[in-house]
């Protein structure tokens, strides 16, 4: 079986940042969805928030079986299905009659989300040769790119259709499908994580224990990015008084802002180093979300908006490329974790930051944000001592290719 040499698989690589373009640009419009719903429907900020929970609590309970099941037996076709369902979750969600069944439809919106990242992180990862942040840079960005199309999408289609307008989400995600499947060789010649390691004849130790303070991290970010992804367009409409329509541009600026970090992450943590990069970006956004939470003029918002996004996405592949270097043969479980289980922890935690908005108010879900960056910040200070530790044992630099 062929795999991915020490150049790479650029062509594999940029596919499967299609694919991510496409199966994340649904996530971004189940955001832009919320104030339409409450507009529409009339529910409750506690109410859209646990549509996001029940997207996100399936990717949590199964997405790491498909990357268990990917470091096995590599299941590429399992991308194609995923960015299928997810663009066909979303568009049920504008046909569903009632809350129950809004919620199945975003329910098979996160299944589909389940099913993709796995083995687009896996293949992106085997794809990217020796390059590995740089190859999980351009994987990571395509989710960016998705992040900005589909708020963008919803304003226009759901401005001008009503909830009818969803129907829009599944045109590119059955397209992308179809292209994706064309590719499933090409995909399967990548082989997996431990035929790439046989041959290279470089069986390094893994670290567990390294890899799970990197994800506790990670879900700092995670909870980070589903808030600012909900709540953005909420603070727009109920604090600065926009239209729903100006609160979905909100998150295209966003969105913009954040794919311009992300493609950046690879140079700029070869420079600097991922983590002093991580710890700097988790403290800013501590600054950042209380000065927007007393934000009142929509220039200056939009201004924060574009910062927060570049502190919580700069920073973000570098330390997902860092992760899977403690675990290197267990590249489709850690990429299950890493866009799975830890990712969707930021979705099952909305409904508490919607309770907050419900009882107390928006400004204060910014306030209980920068207090959960700021345990990012101590998690990543947490990891830079626990990686210089290893380092003094003697230990192999198992991150050597995470900054390169």
């Amino acid at each position: 079986m062929a795999v991915a040499n020490d150049e790479g698989d650029k062509l594999s690589n940029v596919m499967a940042s299609i694919g991510h373009i496409c199966c994340d640009l649904n996530q971004g419009a189940l955001s832009s969805c919320l104030p339409f719903l409450m507009m529409y429907n009339g529910y409750s900020y506690t109410a859209v928030s646990f549509l996001i929970f029940f997207a996100n609590i399936c990717s949590a309970v199964i997405q790491p079986v498909f990357g268990a099941i990917g470091d096995k037996h590599p299941c590429p076709w399992f991308m194609a299905l995923g960015v299928f369902l997810a663009g066909a979750g979303i568009c049920l969600i504008g046909f569903a009659p009632n809350y129950f069944l809004v919620c199945v439809a975003a329910m098979i919106a996160g299944t589909g989300n389940a099913m993709f990242h796995p083995e687009g992180g896996r293949i992106s990862n085997l794809a990217a040769g020796n390059r590995k942040s740089n190859g999980m840079s351009i994987f990571a960005v395509g989710g960016n790119i998705g992040f900005f199309v589909g708020p963008f999408l919803a304003a226009i289609f759901l401005s001008n259709f009503g909830m009818h307008g969803t129907l829009i989400f599944l045109v590119p995600c059955t397209l992308c499908s179809v292209a994706l499947l064309a590719f499933n060789k090409r995909f399967r010649s990548l082989g997996k994580a431990s035929d790439v390691l046989k041959e290279a004849k470089k069986y390094e130790p893994e670290h567990w224990k390294n890899f799970w303070i990197n994800m506790l991290a990670l879900a700092c970010r995670a909870i980070l990015q589903y808030g600012l992804l909900a709540f953005i367009p909420l603070f727009f409409v109920g604090v600065l008084g926009q239209a729903e329509s100006t609160g979905s541009l909100a998150l295209c600026v966003y969105s913009v802002a954040g794919a311009v970090a992300t493609f950046m992450s690879g140079k700029t943590t070869e420079r600097l180093g991922v983590h002093k990069v991580t710890t700097s970006c988790f403290m800013l956004t501590v600054i950042l979300l209380v000065l927007f939470a007393f934000t009142r003029n929509i220039y200056v918002a939009c201004v924060f908006v574009a910062l927060l996004s570049i502190t919580t996405d700069l920073f973000y592949p570098s330390q997902v490329a860092l992760g899977m270097s403690y675990v290197p043969r267990h590249l489709g479980t850690a990429s299950g974790i890493s866009y799975g289980l830890v990712v969707s922890v930021g979705g099952i935690f909305e409904p508490l930051l919607g309770a907050v908005g419900d009882h107390y108010g928006l400004p204060e879900v910014m306030i209980v944000m920068a207090f959960v960056a700021f345990i990012g910040t101590v998690c990543a200070l947490i990891i830079r001592r626990a990686d210089s530790k290893l380092k003094q044992s003697g230990a192999p630099a198992v991150h050597s290719h995470a900054s390169n």
